[in-house]
């Protein structure tokens, strides 16, 4: 009985074994998991400035600049101010493009299932100058659907620009981070 249980265990231990071996590769080369990075050392106090607004949706720049203000301080652990002075580190954005188009219909024929779309110039500069991350285009694509309460429709609008912007917001944060594009 003993060698059985002796085989049994020496396969184990070969996959456990190369289980951390890979483990500790993928750690040497720069794998993370996603979330968990960080601004570069010496940003405390990032200055996120309020996003310029080049579409015709009136509250959506105020609605942005809040969200990512409120997701940075959050997620990064620092000082979030609106004003240049004394920051480390400078946010700016202009939202260049925002769509809506609806996906699907109810049985009265009112959309009810929505895909957004956002196109956002987005710029993070230390206090020096040196760009930290940039994007011209940097997009934002989700789908949202709509209540199936009529009573709820007229003050949905700004309940789907909140939730626009705080996903907006996690996304970029997780841009900014982990030095990717937007989705």
């Amino acid at each position: 009985m003993r060698p059985l249980r002796f085989r049994l265990a020496k396969p184990f231990l070969r996959a456990a074994a190369w289980a951390l071996l890979l483990g500790g590769a993928s750690l040497a080369c720069g794998y993370r998991l996603l979330g968990t990075g960080n601004l570069p050392e010496g940003i405390r106090t990032v200055a996120v400035l309020p996003f310029e607004r080049q579409v015709p949706v009136v509250q959506l720049d105020q609605r942005l600049t809040e969200a990512v203000t409120q997701e940075m301080a959050r997620r990064l652990k620092v000082r979030v101010q609106s004003q240049k002075e004394g920051a480390d580190a400078v946010l700016t954005g202009a939202i260049r493009s925002f769509h809506v188009a609806p996906l699907s219909y109810d049985e009265a024929g009112r959309a009810n299932r929505y895909q957004v779309s956002l196109g956002v110039r987005v710029r993070l500069a230390d206090s020096r100058g040196t760009v930290l991350y940039e994007s011209q285009a940097f997009r934002f694509t989700e789908t949202y659907a709509r209540s199936s309460s009529p009573a709820t429709f007229a003050a949905e609008e700004v309940v789907a620009y909140e939730q626009v912007a705080r996903d907006f917001a996690r996304a970029l944060v997780s841009a900014l981070v982990e030095g990717g594009g937007g989705r």
